[in-house]
């Protein structure tokens, strides 16, 4: 292997340093001087195996990545990089995968079908680590390839996970037109079956997030009605699906219909498939049966138990514990400890990982249920009069009902 020629080390050198917002004094070290690095940026100064050696460790990659079998072209390497980078994923390693398909779509000269396989993978690698906006960011860049170089077919997923960060990110209006281009690409552009099935769930999903019920709800029954025409192999997207449409009878104040799709979901779901699909959908079910019954039975504490468990076993679990707590509050309210509701609220609402709007929304409300509960009177009144407002304005009325509603049951003044 030997190091990679200028330009081609120069312009990769610079592509790393911009995307990581360096500057080229941030490069400074033994030997190596700002100077040395714009020359080497330009082109005009050769690069010693030292000198590479240290400029890598502060970009943060592998030293291999600067070199190249001898007479290989930059477009060469890009396969050897994604192979590595795919290994990385395999094994658990998404912060090495990043270091890999960073450089790798910073090459020159790489054909479309690679760029996009790079882009590809870089996406879910950030995905794995919780990186939303560099995730969108990526998924963006990924989007102009496929509307470039024609992979028409492809584009319903690129939209599909834009979709989704717009989502995560509280862009709600974003989310429900990338959502709606998703599905008329997916429609339009000879996708497969689970192309258009990911597409509907996302504009599901965004449509109840921007409190858009009837349009929700008109999708959330194809959703239901395509993913029960899936085959057994799809079984994952027919758990997700009865998910996401019993979201949308949640918000339609249809809790008995949530309930019943919910628990058909906890039956459908298949651990050895996906664990934590597996969890978070037995929580989402405890919370239903709860709104439901006003309380327990065997069947969701039994759930509760097992997903408590299955987050603990996984790596990933951290990021969904927030949801664990949030039912666990919900418990505690309705056992009459309002104290503890009050103290699983705060912890999940402080949780590491990404917690939907709505459901930050729906613990908010829940804390200042508990703590007037408590006797905190006025100040958690104020803060649920807040959210009642703003949900208003947003157009999220379901959570605006439910913040109103808690504010009446206050008979507190202003209410």
């Amino acid at each position: 292997m030997e190091l990679l020629g200028q330009p081609d080390f120069g312009r990769l050198l610079r592509r790393l340093r911009v995307e990581r917002g360096l500057s080229q004094a941030d490069l400074v070290g033994p030997k190596v001087s700002a100077s040395y690095v714009s020359r080497l940026e330009s082109g005009s100064r050769a690069v010693t195996s030292q000198a590479a050696g240290h400029l890598a460790e502060r970009l943060g990659i592998a030293p291999d990545v600067f070199r190249i079998a001898s007479g290989a072209a930059s477009g060469d390497r890009a396969p050897a990089l994604l192979a590595s980078a795919v290994a990385a994923l395999e094994d658990g390693e998404p912060a090495e995968a990043v270091r890999q398909l960073t450089t790798a779509a910073a090459l020159p000269d790489v054909p479309a079908g690679q760029r996009w396989q790079v882009l590809w993978f870089l996406a879910r690698a950030h995905e794995l680590l919780g990186d939303v906006r560099v995730r969108r960011e990526v998924l963006d860049r990924l989007d102009a390839v496929a509307r470039e170089s024609g992979i028409v077919p492809l584009r319903a997923r690129v939209l599909t996970g834009l979709s989704d960060c717009h989502l995560l990110l509280g862009e709600t209006d974003a989310a429900v037109g990338r959502g709606r281009e998703a599905l008329a690409s997916a429609e339009d552009a000879g996708a497969t079956d689970a192309d258009r099935l990911e597409a509907l769930l996302a504009v599901t999903a965004a449509e109840l997030a921007a409190g858009r019920l009837g349009e929700a709800e008109e999708h959330a029954g194809r959703l239901l009605e395509r993913s029960g025409q899936a085959s057994r192999s799809t079984g994952r997207r027919r758990v997700r699906a009865l998910w996401t449409a019993a979201a949308v009878y949640t918000a339609r104040d249809a809790h008995q219909r949530a309930l019943h799709l919910l628990t058909e979901a906890v039956g459908a779901a298949d651990a050895r498939d996906d664990l934590l699909l597996w969890a978070r959908v037995r929580l989402a079910a405890v919370a239903a049966h709860i709104e439901v019954h006003g309380g327990m039975t065997a069947d969701p504490e039994r759930w509760c138990r097992e997903a408590e468990a299955a987050l603990g076993m996984m790596d990933d679990g951290a990021g969904h514990v927030g949801e664990l707590w949030a039912v666990q509050a919900r418990v505690a309210l309705q056992q009459g400890e309002p104290a503890v509701a009050a103290g699983w609220c705060r912890k999940a609402l402080a949780a590491p990982g990404v917690m939907s709007r709505r459901d930050r929304v729906r613990t908010e409300i829940l804390l200042r249920e508990a703590e007037l509960a408590t006797g905190a009177g006025e100040p958690a009144a104020a803060e649920l009069r807040r959210i009642a407002e703003e949900t208003t304005r947003s157009g999220s009325l379901d959570l605006a009902t439910r913040a109103w509603k808690a504010l009446a049951q206050a008979a507190l003044p202003g209410t």
